[in-house]
């Protein structure tokens, strides 16, 4: 009979899997990835090793780890059966088309937003970003759209961390508070180069049938052709459109005209 109890070595695994995605496209060494993982080189060696067997790991020709084929055969079959990625893609496409701009969309794990899906701008100067990045909840604009929504506990464990100051900009205890107080009246949130200096985004949160935000999209931009009033602009039909995704997912109450509010 299962005791319940975790594996220490499933969970180790994890935590190499993860030191490499964080690496990103130039991977790691063996030894840096020991050193990530807090493990000698020889456990790291035996990790990776069953890790490049089963093609979860792969190493280039330099000795360097990166994430393997099977990851990416994994996530491509979880986001084409993903049921929020599928019903937000065309408006995801639409809203590229009316701002010109980058569009993200994103779900929330645990105290961070984690890029699903992305269609980029036509324009020659874009955001360097990519499907599987993660982000701090609390200065991007998706991940405010949704801490906005979470219950108060939940908003207080937040804040009660230690939250990156990421730019000048970062907002964080009582000025955060307001903020999100501000997000869940007006609807939307803006990211006033609180993540990055010179990126500015204006998100939306999208609720599933229970009311609780499972996702966000946002427009992002470079922030001297994006201003805040742009952004303030864009919000309502950005606004329209998280509506009908979320409605979609089953949120809202129909009422006589068969609009559902949001």
């Amino acid at each position: 009979m299962r005791s319940g109890r975790k594996s220490s070595s499933v969970d180790k695994a994890f935590e190499i899997v993860a030191a490499v995605s964080e690496a990103g496209r130039s991977g790691i060494t063996l030894g840096a990835l020991a050193a990530r993982a807090g493990v000698a080189v020889s456990t790291a060696h035996r990790y990776v090793t069953s890790l490049l067997e089963l093609r979860v790991l792969d190493r280039d020709q330099a000795g360097c780890y990166r994430l393997g084929v099977t990851l990416i055969m994994l996530a491509g079959q979880y986001l084409d059966e993903d049921g929020l990625r599928a019903v937000a893609q065309p408006y995801l496409a639409e809203l590229v088309e009316l701002s010109g701009e980058t569009v993200h969309l994103g779900v929330p794990v645990g105290h961070q937003i984690v890029y699903i899906d992305k269609v980029e701008s036509a324009k020659s100067v874009r955001l360097v970003s990519r499907i599987g990045n993660r982000a701090p909840l609390h200065c991007t604009a998706m991940g405010k759209a949704v801490l906005a929504l979470l219950d108060p506990p939940t908003i207080d464990e937040v804040l009660a961390e230690h939250l990156d100051l990421r730019t000048p900009r970062t907002l964080t205890g009582d000025d955060l508070l307001a903020e999100l107080a501000l997000i869940r009246r007006q609807g939307f949130a803006i990211d006033d180069e609180e993540n990055e200096e010179g990126v500015r985004c204006v998100g939306l949160p999208i609720r599933n049938s229970a009311g609780q935000p499972v996702g966000a999209f946002s427009v992002s931009a470079p922030a001297g052709r994006f201003s805040i009033d742009d952004c303030h602009r864009l919000a309502p039909r950005a606004l329209a459109m998280a509506t009908d995704i979320s409605h979609r997912l089953g949120y809202g109450p129909t009422v006589k005209n068969g609009s559902r509010p949001i």
